[in-house]
């Protein structure tokens, strides 16, 4: 009924969308019956308290070093593209996942796959970036309740 309430107020009553109206409110009844309901988030409380910490003091690290890079000739910045897999599930988890390592500072994701990101990164710290990209996956799987995947090759 609230669908076609929705047709009806669309049209403005006007009983002329109907031929075509009761068709695509059925097709959308159908349709939303037939494919499964998205699961909602288990969020963890004390989870969440552990990402926001760590994500706070990544953060503030990550922005002190860059403050210094820019202050300091001498230290390096190499600006360098990078390929990571994510662990976590498409959908609000690396959401998430992308939207924290993008405020985060000196990294950036560049392009956006099922299988992988793109991320620019002012220094590429090798395997020390890809354990704090992993660190920050697994915060965030505690703090929604997920489950982490194996990588795509």
């Amino acid at each position: 009924m609230v669908l076609i309430g929705g047709w009806w107020a669309l049209t403005e009553g006007d009983r002329a969308g109907l031929a075509f109206g009761v068709p695509v409110v059925l097709l959308a009844l159908f349709t939303s019956v037939c494919l499964p309901s998205p699961r909602a988030p288990r969020w963890s409380p004390l989870g969440l308290l552990r990402f926001m910490r760590f994500f706070l003091a990544g953060s503030l690290r990550g922005g002190l070093d860059v403050a210094h890079r820019a202050l300091a000739p001498r230290l390096p910045i190499s600006p360098v593209i990078i390929r990571f897999a994510p662990r976590l599930p498409a959908g609000p988890a690396r959401h998430l996942f992308i939207g924290a390592m993008n405020v985060m500072p000196g990294t950036l994701s560049v392009d956006i796959e099922v299988d992988h990101l793109d991320i620019h990164v002012l220094v590429d710290g090798g395997d020390e970036l890809a354990r704090q990209l992993r660190a920050l996956e697994e915060h965030i799987a505690r703090a929604l309740g997920e489950r982490l995947e194996c990588p795509r090759a």
